[in-house]
């Protein structure tokens, strides 16, 4: 989640969560019904940001940004390893599973390969409940 909302300036127009193509953008159980980034879902696309009509969506320091600032997967190490972006997560860490070409197997990189790295978002996610999976029908 790179970007996040700012609470004072959404107007929970909803412009947001039509343009988001992983549903990551969520309204609040707030009277206003303001909109909150889902960080198990934002893959740092940035799509919502230029349809906020009042430029509530900024992006967010703390946060590392997928295959990009931050992302062990943006170095040539790791190159051919892809990450499916929590569309499944690790039972035992909830991190985001990665695989590498031309394997059609997604693993958790701490907890299956042992790996040093993993992604780093997950040390923030504590913060966040875990979401109920997505059904797109």
């Amino acid at each position: 989640m790179s970007h996040k909302v700012l609470e004072m300036l959404c107007i929970g127009c909803g412009a947001c969560d039509y343009s988001c193509p992983n549903s990551a953008l969520s309204k609040t159980d707030s009277f206003m019904g303001l909109f909150i980034i889902d960080p198990y879902r934002c893959d740092d696309c940035a799509d919502c940001v230029p349809k906020c009509p009042v430029i509530a969506i900024i992006p967010d320091p703390e946060w590392v940004v997928c295959h990009g600032r931050g992302c062990p997967l943006s170095s040539q190490r790791l190159g051919m390893v892809e990450c499916n972006i929590f569309s499944t997560q690790c039972e035992s860490c909830s991190g985001p599973l990665w695989r590498e070409a031309p394997s059609d197997t997604y693993t958790c990189p701490r907890c299956d390969e042992d790996r040093t790295v993993g992604c780093p978002k997950v040390r923030k996610f504590g913060e966040f409940p875990v979401p109920e999976p997505l059904h797109i029908h």
